[in-house]
């Protein structure tokens, strides 16, 4: 029951094609395999960290999303509130 090849292979180098094509400075970008609800229309999660930051932010995408929707939204996501330990020391 694995995803489909072609979609797998598609987006399995998803990092260094928006490093790239789309000049997005990451360190990692993952593409989750779609997820199909009983309700409601199919999507992916995308996990990436940015070079500058090393904390892991997501999003929800459309599953038939293409990188350059991708590398789109990334650039112009704005984080949202973080959860974890604080490497602050105040």
């Amino acid at each position: 029951m694995s995803a489909n090849p072609a979609a797998r292979r598609s987006f399995a180098n998803l990092a260094p094609t928006l490093r790239k094509q789309h000049a997005l400075a990451l360190r990692k970008c993952r593409l989750s395999a779609p997820v199909e609800p009983p309700f409601g229309p199919a999507y992916r999660m995308v996990e990436w960290e940015a070079r500058n930051d090393s904390r892991v932010q997501c999003r929800v995408f459309p599953a038939d999303c293409t990188p350059t929707q991708i590398a789109d939204a990334l650039r112009s996501h704005v984080p949202g509130r973080r959860y974890g330990p604080c490497d602050d020391e105040d």
